[in-house]
């Protein structure tokens, strides 16, 4: 699990000075079906690269990702 965190928690800080300020609305069912994906380790490159995408455009989305990681 440490690997997982480790991994995930290097991918959000790659983005992290562009994520300040973006949008509080609510993730949409797709991008929570993502981001739950993604930390089953279901995603492929290309999809990983969308969802950090996705993420950066909503906030409450990495708040999701970083529930799920925290185990909440």
């Amino acid at each position: 699990m440490t690997a997982q965190y480790d991994a995930i928690h290097q991918f959000l800080q790659t983005f992290a000075p562009e994520i300040a300020g973006r949008s509080a609305a609510v993730a949409p069912i797709d991008l929570q079906s993502s981001i739950q994906s993604f930390t089953n380790g279901e995603l492929d490159e290309a999809q990983v690269n969308e969802l950090s995408r996705e993420l950066l455009a909503n906030e409450s989305g990495l708040e999701m990702l970083a529930a799920l990681i925290k185990g909440e």
